[in-house]
Formats: structure tokens, sequence, C-alpha cells
């Protein structure tokens, strides 16, 4: 059970940047430098404040990198581990914000970030989640009572500040920690990670910087923050070439959107169907004069929004926006290019590092690379989206957590999570090399034989492939078969957690109607457990199937947060 007192708990024992005992110099970041017994624990932060180790009696070091979903679940999955099995780990989890929640923290009050610095979230003061919350949870640990079944995202952030109290895990997080670089230091059977961090107030300005040493990094920094936009031809010239007494024309990607009101009276084209599209759709189309939405091949619109349908953009002229269908708009003011992010860790890349290398257009496959590699949608090569099969270290000294793609992502993170930390715990659970590049190959053969590229699917978990329940299920019963865990003859994954996801929609539509007959509330109003909130979801499906047997199926008007 969560509360607000939880969060209250998470603001008073989250460690926030402090001022360092000894005194900068006189330049910008003062570089703090030691040496301990400990060869592979260089702790080099002299403002270190909590969770300050005996150096000399650790055994194994661990660096974890965002505190989104992902890397708070890493880190209860490691901490899960009897205490016996991690007696002498040393864990730090960096995050450069100034709180927990990934994308659902919102932007520091009062900033407003353009082009081309990025702001530090995507989310939007009308975001809200587009799947029953019941759904999304960690394991065992539910919303509160009271909390809309398509929560706005201050409940969302909420959730992941509780969590993180509520399981003491707030002692091991360094907020406003940015991770600058990490470089391996060794060769493929041992070493470590040189890992540079800034630590900071929140500002550009000021802070120090701390050279740490690590046995293991994990990279849980999420996937939403550098955005992708389409390279169409004559976009500067549109830009360029208002019409006279029209407003500046405008193309900016969804990371940037917040207000539905900025698009008042104007006419606006969308591009792109995905969460982030279909949000924008619903909001700004009851505003702008019209509103167009771009589509792919077999993409449907915003389903309830008020749009024009359009092929994909072929290009840009001076005065018009050209569809691959030849129709053409000439009275567009503002384009929102809802086109997905690249999949990108400046920390570990040039020029900061050389442990991933970033190429659109790489020549190495999974099997021909010598280096870890992004061609900006896929990360590879990964045993299961996690561990890196780069030759250079060994599979368990780099990971990543919160790859996976159209999946739920908590009990995904601690499906993952469970899976690296009894990994981490004892190397030998992971398969040899070879092994885990042959069942990588054969994954993306399996993708191919769907009629797909897996170098552009990249991490997407597709039905045509893939189960994402089935996903996370094969990642505990691995470990399960191995004896790390007990073999209780149970999935990790409850089946109410599969017939919910499968009617997320009828869910959504009931919950649509439950607001418009105003008793929402009534629905949300005393479920605490999992097990009451299950019934929540049962509940109103099964209110909804039998009201659409009369009636059919009702439309999904609305965006579930108005």
């Amino acid at each position: 059970m969560v509360n607000i007192a939880q969060l209250v708990l998470t603001l008073l024992t989250l460690s926030p940047w402090k001022e360092p005992q000894a005194p900068l110099s006189a330049s910008p970041a003062h570089t703090h430098t030691s040496s301990c017994a400990h060869t592979s624990i260089h702790d080099q932060d002299a403002s270190a404040s909590f969770h300050d180790q005996d150096v000399s009696t650790v055994i194994k070091s661990i660096a974890i990198v965002g505190s989104g979903s992902g890397g708070l679940g890493i880190l209860k999955s490691i901490l899960d581990l009897p205490e016996e099995t991690r007696a002498g780990w040393e864990i730090v989890l960096y995050e450069q914000r100034r709180a927990v929640g990934g994308v659902w923290l919102p932007d520091p009050e009062g900033t407003v970030a353009h082009p081309p610095a990025l702001p530090e979230t995507p989310l939007y003061p009308r975001l809200h989640t587009n799947t029953p919350h019941p759904t999304m949870t960690y394991p065992h640990f539910p919303y509160p009572p009271r909390t809309p079944l398509f929560p706005g995202w201050e409940y969302v952030q909420r959730y992941h500040a509780d969590f993180a109290a509520h399981f003491n895990l707030t002692q091991y997080i360094r907020l406003n920690h940015t991770v600058a670089s990490a470089d391996w230091d060794g060769e493929e059977s041992e070493g470590h990670w040189d890992v540079e961090v800034r630590a900071h107030d929140g500002s550009d300005a000021g802070g120090w910087t701390i050279r740490r040493t690590f046995d293991h990094l994990i990279v849980a920094n999420g996937h939403n923050h550098y955005p992708y936009v389409p390279a169409w031809n004559g976009t500067d010239e549109w830009l360029a070439n208002s019409p006279q007494g029209a407003p500046q024309r405008e193309l900016l990607h969804s990371v940037y959107y917040r207000d539905p009101e900025k698009y008042a009276n104007l006419s606006v084209v969308i591009v792109g169907a995905s969460a982030s599209g279909r949000d924008a759709a619903l909001q700004i189309a009851p505003v702008a004069r019209v509103t167009y939405q771009s589509l792919k091949e077999g993409a449907d619109p915003a389903p309830g929004a008020a749009v024009v349908p359009k092929p994909r953009i072929s290009h840009f002229t001076n005065g018009s926006i050209v569809f691959v269908d030849g129709s053409v708009l000439a009275d567009v003011d503002a384009v929102v290019a809802a086109t997905g992010y690249e999949n990108r860790v400046p920390f570990l890349s040039a020029p900061r590092s050389g442990t991933l290398a970033t190429d659109p257009a790489p020549a190495a496959n999974s099997t021909t690379a010598r280096t870890l590699t992004s061609n900006l949608r896929y990360v590879f090569p990964l045993h299961r989206h996690i561990f890196s099969l780069a030759p250079a270290y060994p599979p368990t000294a780099l990971a990543f957590v919160g790859l996976p793609v159209l999946i739920a992502n908590c009990p995904s993170d601690i499906a993952q999570g469970t899976f690296v930390a009894h990994a981490l715990a004892n190397a030998s659970l992971l398969p040899p090399r070879a092994e885990m590049l042959a069942e990588l190959v054969a994954r993306e053969e399996r993708v191919r034989a769907a009629g797909l590229d897996p170098y552009y699917v990249g991490h997407r978990l597709l039905p045509e492939f893939a189960d994402a329940q089935d996903y996370q299920d094969e990642l505990v019963a691995y470990v399960k078969k191995a004896g790390a865990l007990p073999d209780d003859g149970k999935n990790y994954v409850e089946p109410w957690r599969r017939w919910a996801r499968d009617d997320a929609m009828l869910i959504a539509r009931g919950w649509i109607r439950a607001q418009a007959l105003g008793e929402d509330a009534q629905w949300v109003e005393t479920a605490q457990t999992e097990e009451e909130w299950v019934d929540v979801l049962k509940r109103i499906a099964e209110w909804q199937r039998e009201w659409e047997a009369e009636h059919g199926e009702s439309a999904l008007t609305g965006d579930f947060y108005e």
C-alpha cells in the first residue's frame, strides 16, 4: 500500500546535490581524485554524504545509471538477493535529475527548452497512461485508492517515488549526478569501468567531477530523450517562407510539445500515430482550425480525434507540404513530428567513450560487430535485449534494463532485473558467449521470417514474432531452471496481467463511459490491494462488455483526462 506519507519520506531521504566538504577551485568543475586498497573501487567522491562503505570490504561494485522505472527495478532486484549473496557489494545509482521517475518527472518549473536544446523530459501537462495502471505496476505494489484507472503523469511520478521510499532504495540513489563517460579498462575476461560523473545542483554551471571505477555498469537511462525527425527535403525553405500576415511556420518534434492552446486557430499537421501522436491529435484538434494526421501505410488516425488523415510526407516546398500520394497542403502553419526517438547513450559513445559505436547505417551486424553498436533503432549484439556480447569485456560487465518496447515497463523491468541480478551474483548462470550470440541470431531470423527487418524493428516486441508476456516469463523461468530461484511452477506474469492487457481497450471504453456518467470515482474509491485492483478491472470490463453487447462498441472519444 502506498500513500502520500511515503512521498514525503522520499523527499526527506533522497540525497540531492550538496556542496563538497573540500573547497572548489576557481575552475567551473573541481576534480576529486584518490586511491584506496581495493583498486576496483576508487572512492573519489569527497562529497558523498550517504551509503559510504568501507572500501576494504567491497568485493563487487555496481553502477546503475537512471532512476526511472528501469533503474528502480534493477536496484530493487539486486537488493532482493539474499543478504549473504550480496554481502560486500557496493551499489550506486546515479540520476542526473532532481528526483526519481524518469520521463514521468516534469521539467523544472519555469523552464522552457528551445531547439537545439532538449527538454529534460517529453512529458506534457495532460500526459496520462494509455493502459490501466494495474497492468503497469511493479509486482505486488499497487497504486493507492482513488487513483484514476488511466492516471495522469503526477500519479505515475508519485508511484515511482513511493516505490523508492517504501523499499528503502533512496540510500543508494545520488540525485543531480550526471554520468559523463564510462570506458572499459581491461580485457575480455576481467577489468573494470572507469566512470566519470559530474555532480551538480541541477544547473549547467558549477559542480565538480567524480572519477570512480566499477566492476559492472547497468544502463537504465531510458530511450525517449533524443528525438528522431525524418530528413525531409525542403524544410528550411518552407520554414523561411511564412505567408505575409500569417504566424511564423514551425516544425517541432513532439518532445517539445506541451500545450495544445499554442495551436489555437492554426492549421496543423501531426506526423505519426504512436502514443504521443495520438495524444497530440486528441488535444490539438479541438482548438486548431484544421488538424491533419500523416500516417504510414496501415496506420489508423487517433481514435476519437477530429483529424483529416494524410499519407506520409514526401517533401516540402517554399509554400507547401507534398505527400507521397501527390496531394499538397498549402495552408499549414505548424508540423508536430511525433516520429519517435533515437537509441543514443552519449556517455558510452564518441567522443566521450568508445564503448558504443553509433552509426545510422553500420556495416557490421550482430555476428561481425567487434564493438557494441547502435544504428539509432537497435543496440547490438545484446543477449535478450540486456547483456552486451561485445568481445572486449565479460558479458556481465555491461547490461541494459528497459530497452524492450511495446511492453509494460515496471513488471518487465523487474523480470529483466531478476535476470541481471542473479547473473551478477553468479556469472556462470549465463551460457557461453557463442551460445548467447547464436540465440540472438536465431531471434533475428524469426523477425526476418515474419517479413520484417530486425535492425529496423529494434527492441520492439511485436506479436508477429514475440510476446511481451512470454519474454518476461522466459527470463524468470531461466533463473529458476538454473536453481537460482525456487521453482514454484508458476509463470512470472500473472494470468490477470495477460487478459487485462488484451482487454485494455475494452477497459478504456468502460472508463470513458464511467467518466461521462460521473461514476469513475466510485470504481476506484476503495481498491487497495493488488487483488482488489484486479477485481476493478474485471468488473469494469464485464460492465462494458455487457453494454456493448446491447449497444455496439462505443468510440474512444476524449483523452481520458479531460
